[in-house]
């Protein structure tokens, strides 16, 4: 398979001004990447397949569909060794990728352990599916 997906419940990102920022809870690691890795990230979060991820780099940077595939691989393979990708379950929709601009650079994931242990103790783990805090049921 070639379309990937966050791996919800257990990682959160966001791209914010051109760079996306990636919470993996199980672990306490978060991870930024920033041009091209945020574009990558972008089209993740879309659920889009391998082919559009490198049409996007090759749009967007103008670059070679090789070079543009062989990147759009390397971060993928980065980011599932990571845990925080996983094979998607359905079809993305049209790419709508956001402007992020600057010359080339590969992209590049960059991981940060420095608050895993702030962000295990955060009580956002002790979640499920309905969130948290859950309300009491009415009566109760």
């Amino acid at each position: 398979m070639d379309r990937y997906e966050m791996n919800t419940p257990s990682v959160a990102g966001e791209v914010i001004d051109g760079e996306a920022i990636i919470m993996h809870l199980g672990s306490g690691h978060y991870f930024s990447t920033d041009g091209s890795g945020a574009l990558l990230w972008a089209g993740i979060e879309q659920k889009q397949d391998m082919a559009a991820l490198a049409d996007a780099l090759v749009a967007a940077y103008a670059i070679g569909r090789d070079e543009a595939e062989a990147a759009a691989g390397a971060f993928v393979t980065d980011l599932k060794a990571n845990d925080l990708i996983r094979e998607a379950a359905g079809a993305g929709g049209e790419f709508s990728p956001p402007a992020i601009g600057g010359a080339y650079a590969p992209p590049r994931l960059q991981r940060y352990t420095d608050m895993q242990d702030l962000l295990l103790l955060d009580p956002i783990h002790d979640v499920d599916e309905v969130g948290w805090p859950v309300p009491a049921p009415v009566g109760a």
